[in-house]
C-alpha cells in the first residue's frame, strides 16, 4: 500500500468519525398496530393505543390506579420480566408501553410531593435499569431499540423527576428521569456506528489487496 493511499484512508476515517451521530428513534406511523410502541398520552388522557397493553397486563394497570405500584408484587413483576427479555418476547412492545406509562404515572405522583417517596424512587431506578437492559439485549432488532429510545425520550420530556444515579464516570449524582438510560443508549449507538464505519473503511482499504 502506498503512502498516499494510507494518508487518504486516514483522512477518510476522520470524516467518517466526524459524521457519526447517535441514532434517534422515529415515532411509529400507527401506534395501534401490533409491534408498535404506544407513546405517552396528553395530560389527563389514556391513549387508545394502550388498549392491547391493558388487556394483556390488566393487573399492572390496576396496581397503578390503586396506588400499589411501589410494592413488589406479581402484577408489576410480569411486565418487568417481559421488558427484561427485550425484543425476543412476543409481547415486548406491549410490556414496553405498559412500563413507560407506569413510569409516567409514578413520576407524576412523585412530582406532586415535596420529597420523593424512597420506594417510588427505587422503583423508577429499577425501571431505568430495565429500559437499559431491554436496549442492550436486543442488538439485532433495530425497530425495538428505536422504540426503547423513544420511550426513554418521552419519559425524559414528560416525566421530570430527580433520581439518584451514576454519571458517565461512575460517580454518584442525580439524574433527570431517564437521563442515565439515554446516556447509555447514545454511547452504545456511537460505539456501533464507529465499529461499522471502521469495518467498512478497512474493507475498502484492504479489500482489493487480498
Amino acid at each position: 500500500m502506498t503512502v498516499q493511499r494510507v494518508t487518504g484512508a486516514v483522512a477518510a476515517l476522520g470524516l467518517v468519525l466526524a459524521a457519526l451521530e447517535p441514532v434517534r428513534a422515529a415515532p411509529p406511523e400507527d401506534a395501534m398496530k401490533p409491534g408498535a410502541y404506544c407513546p405517552l398520552p396528553e395530560k389527563g388522557e389514556v391513549p387508545r393505543c394502550l388498549d392491547p397493553a391493558q388487556q394483556a397486563y390488566g393487573s399492572f394497570f390496576s396496581a397503578l390506579e390503586e396506588d400499589d405500584a411501589h410494592e413488589e408484587d406479581a402484577a408489576l413483576a410480569t411486565v418487568e420480566e417481559t421488558v427484561a427479555r427485550g425484543a425476543d418476547d412476543a409481547q415486548a412492545y406491549l410490556a414496553l408501553s405498559s412500563l413507560t406509562y407506569g413510569y409516567y404515572r409514578l413520576a407524576q405522583r412523585a412530582a406532586a410531593s415535596e420529597d420523593i417517596d424512597p420506594q417510588i424512587a427505587a422503583r423508577l431506578n429499577r425501571w431505568n435499569e430495565l429500559l437499559a437492559l431491554a436496549y442492550r439485549s436486543s442488538p439485532e432488532d433495530e425497530p425495538y431499540r428505536a422504540a426503547v429510545r423513544r420511550a426513554a425520550l418521552d419519559l425524559s420530556e414528560r416525566a421530570p423527576v430527580r433520581l439518584p444515579c451514576r454519571d458517565a464516570e461512575g460517580h454518584e449524582t442525580e439524574c433527570h428521569s431517564t437521563e442515565s438510560v439515554l446516556r447509555g443508549i447514545n454511547a452504545a449507538s456511537e460505539r456501533a456506528g464507529i465499529r461499522g464505519a471502521l469495518e467498512g473503511l478497512l474493507r475498502r482499504i484492504f479489500g482489493s489487496e487480498s
